[in-house]
C-alpha cells in the first residue's frame, strides 16, 4: 500500500512539474501583437494625409484597431500660424488619437511608450510621420500564470505527502497559493481567488486577535480608541468560506509611551 501511493505521489509529481514547465514557457514568450503595428501606422498615415482639414483626428480613429494609439505629426498648411519657439503651431487631439502640426510632440509620444504595446511607425517624404501603439496578446497570460501557480502548489503538497482527503487537499492548495498572490497585480491576484472561490482577508480597524491575526509590527498611537486595533494590513489572509486557511499580516496599535518633560 506504501508502495501504491508513493507511486502515486511521484506521477503527481512528474505530471504537475511537466505542466508547470509549459505553463512558464508560456508565460515567458514574449507578447504577440494584436496587429501588425507597422501595418497599423501605414494605415494611419493613409487615412490621416487623405483627410480633410480638422477631420485627421475622426479619420485616424475610424482606422484604429480596439484600444490602439495613435499620433501623427502633418506638415502646417498654407495660412496656419507660424511655430512659436519650443512649441508647435497647433494640437489635435481625442482619447486616443494627437495631431501634432509641424513638429514632434514628445509628451504625446512618451504616452505611447508607457502603454506597455507593440510601437510601430511610418514617414512619407513630404514631412507626414505617425506612430502608433498596438496593445499586445497578454490578458491572455492570466491563465498560463494561475496554472503555473497551481502547479507549483500542488507539487509542494505531492512532495510533502499530503494526505488523499480533499479538504487537506484544497487547504493545501490555497496555502501554497496565498503566499503568491499578495505579491500579484490585483486583477491577476482576483482572478485567483475568484478561481479557488476563497476571498482575502484585511482586518484594517478590526481588534486584533492573535488566533486569526499574524502581528508582525505595531504602532504607537495617543488615541486610546484605537489601541489593541488593526493599523493596516501588510498582507491579505485568505479564508475558504468561514474556515481561516492563512492568518494575515498585520500592524497593530499600541499605546504611546509618554516621556516626562526634562
Amino acid at each position: 500500500m506504501s508502495d501504491r501511493r508513493n507511486a502515486i505521489a511521484c506521477a503527481l509529481v512528474v505530471s504537475t512539474a511537466l505542466g508547470a514547465f509549459l505553463a512558464l514557457r508560456a508565460v515567458l514568450v514574449p507578447p504577440v501583437p494584436v496587429d501588425d503595428a507597422r501595418a497599423v501606422a501605414a494605415a494611419v498615415l493613409t487615412a490621416a494625409r487623405g483627410a480633410d482639414a480638422g477631420g485627421v483626428v475622426g479619420a485616424v480613429d475610424r482606422v484604429l484597431p480596439g484600444e490602439a494609439r495613435a499620433v501623427v505629426v502633418r506638415p502646417a498648411r498654407p495660412g496656419e500660424p507660424p511655430a512659436r519657439p519650443g512649441r508647435p503651431p497647433g494640437r489635435e487631439a481625442d482619447h486616443r488619437v494627437v495631431v501634432v502640426v509641424g513638429d514632434l510632440d514628445r509628451a504625446a509620444v512618451a504616452s505611447l511608450a508607457a502603454d506597455g504595446g507593440v510601437i510601430g511607425s511610418a514617414t512619407t517624404p513630404d514631412g507626414w510621420w505617425a506612430a502608433v501603439s498596438v496593445p499586445a496578446a497578454g490578458p491572455a497570460r492570466v491563465g498560463p500564470a494561475l496554472a503555473l501557480l497551481v502547479a507549483a502548489a500542488l507539487l509542494g503538497a505531492a512532495a510533502t505527502e499530503v494526505p488523499h482527503r480533499t479538504t487537506r487537499r484544497r487547504e493545501a492548495l490555497v496555502r501554497g497559493l496565498a503566499g503568491v498572490v499578495a505579491d500579484l497585480p490585483e486583477d491577476v491576484a482576483a482572478r485567483v481567488r475568484e478561481v479557488l472561490a476563497v476571498r482575502a482577508v484585511v482586518p484594517d480597524g478590526l481588534p486584533v486577535d492573535d488566533r486569526h491575526h499574524h502581528v508582525v509590527a505595531t504602532e504607537a498611537t495617543g488615541d486610546p480608541a484605537l489601541v489593541d486595533t488593526v493599523a493596516r494590513t501588510l498582507r491579505p489572509g485568505c479564508a475558504d468560506g468561514h474556515r481561516l486557511v492563512v492568518r494575515p499580516e498585520v500592524v497593530v496599535y499600541v499605546r504611546a509611551v509618554r516621556t516626562p518633560p526634562q
